[in-house]
């Protein structure tokens, strides 16, 4: 389904779990970044956009890393050893962005995790419109959540979504999916001290004045 106007032209923010939706062998890194946003274009999803990646990059060879961050692509390294690290690092980002974001804007979520559905949801339900791209298989609530669903590999090629044609689900024409209840503002402020109560534990005490900034923020005045 091409963007509805509202989206066309918004700022696309793009989370991609490095370590489950890999780089191919033999796929140009240089490339992806550039076929990442072509792919958005052809959809009609023409706005700025950003792409976040995240996973431990002891794992992901120089050459791959090089050719990421030469194309605009911001590398995170999320240190291994910690159950379900990177998921809770993204969750994290994602809602800070929406802080400094406010809708209509775009998120493409490339995993396939199922942690991720509930997140995604309240993100729609506050107006964000909600991409994604997922690996050979991926979670039925994850998929519900997305305007539009590729496959990993046909988006880092710069292709189209999935369609009924090609034998796949186009979540556009799935039968209408029941929506959660609006998670409220204090829940939901919950939700993310617990992640950075995690952040913090886990992931080391860096720009701490920025967390506590936008936690503040978030205090006051909550408004997605």
């Amino acid at each position: 389904m091409a963007a509805e106007q509202q989206y066309a032209k918004a700022k696309i923010s793009v989370w991609w779990d490095i370590e489950n939706c890999r780089v191919p062998k033999g796929c140009e890194p240089h490339s992806i970044a550039q076929n990442i946003r072509s792919a958005l274009v052809d959809m009609n999803y023409c706005g700025p956009v950003s792409i976040f990646a995240y996973g431990d990059t002891n794992r992901i060879p120089a050459s791959v890393q090089q050719g990421l961050k030469s194309t605009g692509v911001d590398l995170n390294h999320v240190p291994a050893g910690v159950k379900d690290a990177s998921n809770k690092k993204i969750l994290v980002d994602m809602l800070f962005w929406a802080l400094d974001n406010p809708a209509p804007c775009n998120y493409l979520l490339i995993c396939g995790d199922r942690d991720f559905s509930n997140a995604l949801h309240q993100l729609r339900m506050r107006k964000y419109n909600i991409l994604l791209a997922q690996p050979q298989k991926a979670s039925i609530s994850l998929v519900a959540a997305a305007k539009c669903v590729w496959q990993w590999t046909s988006l880092l090629a710069g292709g189209r979504p999935l369609t009924n044609t090609d034998g796949s689900v186009d979540n556009s024409v799935h039968a209408p999916v029941s929506e959660p209840l609006l998670m409220p503002d204090n829940v939901l402020l919950e939700e993310l001290v617990n992640h950075l109560h995690f952040e913090v534990e886990h992931m080391g005490l860096k720009l701490m004045s920025n967390i506590f900034s936008s936690f503040s923020l978030l205090t006051i005045c909550i408004s997605f």
